[in-house]
């Protein structure tokens, strides 16, 4: 067990030290590590589409691969998740993007039409009908994954999401003094890292930016990581949901 931990900690590591030097741009290396992960880019791509990929013919493809450059381009380890778990959020995203952007354009529907165009309007219809049903299908598998590596990040620091939902401030105007706390955090690169690296809220160096009680800080400390770890990360669904409180 101990031996499977210190081989998976010493992959992730590679895989950050790679993609670091892709990033200072050392392409041939992101040509390989690309390459490399041809096999998880097409099992996260398969399980979007529910279906074998076929690299060569799918467009799907074509755009998770795209996907995972993206995604090399814009990790930071300082958002605390590895990177592969990272890509396959950007991967996800980008592919159910353009499966319902081509099923949109395939679609279209005009109530403009005759009589005798009746019945094939009817098949467009409940075509679109199943596709949206599909769309909000995957919707709802990406948005329960980023719930899940949401709950794996608060793990790492000793939370539970029930703990999250329980301190969550009752009050409106409360619960926007914790995400204005959360954005100053976000705006402070030492107190963040404090924050990333040692799983702590570090609350003395945080006074120094805001006029809150300590004894208030400390109560809402963990609604407040939550909230930090929901900016840091790129979760799209998530980010949606809370919105009317950004």
């Amino acid at each position: 067990m101990l031996k499977n931990l210190i081989v998976k900690s010493n992959q992730t590591e590679e895989i950050e030290q790679t993609v670091l030097s892709i990033q200072m741009g050392n392409q041939d290396i992101e040509n390989y590590f690309i390459n490399k992960y041809i096999p998880f880019i097409k099992k996260v791509t398969a399980g979007v589409c529910k279906r074998y990929i076929n690299p060569s013919r799918d467009d799907e493809f074509s755009i998770a691969m795209i996907a995972f450059s993206e995604a090399i381009h814009h990790y930071s380890s300082n958002k605390g998740s590895s990177f592969l778990s990272f890509a396959n959020l950007v991967i996800r995203r980008r592919v159910i993007d353009y499966i319902r952007m081509e099923q949109r354009r395939r679609t279209p529907l005009s109530f403009d039409y005759k009589d005798e165009e009746k019945e094939n309007m009817e098949n467009l219809a409940e075509v679109a009908a199943s596709f949206q049903t599909y769309h909000t299908k995957l919707e709802k598998e990406c948005r329960q994954e980023e719930i899940l590596h949401f709950q794996e990040r608060l793990q790492s620091f000793g939370i539970k999401l029930t703990e999250v939902a329980n301190q969550c401030p009752k009050h409106y105007d409360a619960r926007i003094n914790m995400i204005e706390i959360s954005r100053i955090i976000m705006k402070h690169d030492d107190i963040l890292h404090t924050l990333l690296v040692k799983k702590r809220l570090p609350v003395n160096q945080l006074m120094a930016h805001i006029s809150m009680s300590r004894k208030t800080i400390e109560r809402n400390r963990k609604y407040i990581i939550a909230m930090v770890i929901v900016f840091n990360e790129d979760y799209y669904y998530l980010k949606d949901y809370l919105k009317e409180w950004f």
